[in-house]
């Protein structure tokens, strides 16, 4: 039992230093499309407030880029939900990947905003948390 447990110990070890090397790489991000099932037309501004949001919040070693140039991408299927025609909810889920296909980073995103503020809230949100697990890698 005590080989078990110190070869669980010792792989969690190796997947945490492998997702640590991974996080260490990112450097440039490219913002796919999102999707919205439910709001479509959102995606565009959405994603253009992100890419705004990530390159403000970037530190000096990430860059937001075209899909060819960078060496992650970031993903998202998002959906807005209303009680009134005053505040909205959104929900993301929100993940970055390497080149290789490898998550780096996952997160649900949830924002509560009136309506005219939707989408800055959202992307706003999102890259601050994004920007922060970078700084911590």
């Amino acid at each position: 039992m005590k080989k078990t447990g110190t070869f669980i110990v010792l792989l969690l070890a190796v997947a945490s230093l492998s997702a640590q090397s991974t996080t260490k790489h990112v450097r440039s991000i490219y913002v796919d499309e999102l999707h919205f099932p439910s709001h479509p037309e959102l995606d565009a501004s959405v994603r253009s407030k992100l890419i705004s949001s990530l390159a403000q919040n970037c530190s000096s070693g990430c860059a937001v880029v075209e899909e060819d140039t960078a060496d992650s991408v970031l993903s998202g299927s998002v959906d807005i939900q209303t009680s009134d025609n005053q505040s909205y909810r959104v929900q993301g889920t929100m993940r970055l990947v390497d080149k290789k296909g490898t998550v780096i980073w996952a997160a649900m995103i949830i924002s509560i905003a009136p309506a005219q503020s939707i989408a800055s809230n959202f992307a706003d949100y999102t890259a601050k948390k994004l920007t922060a697990f970078l700084a911590e890698h």
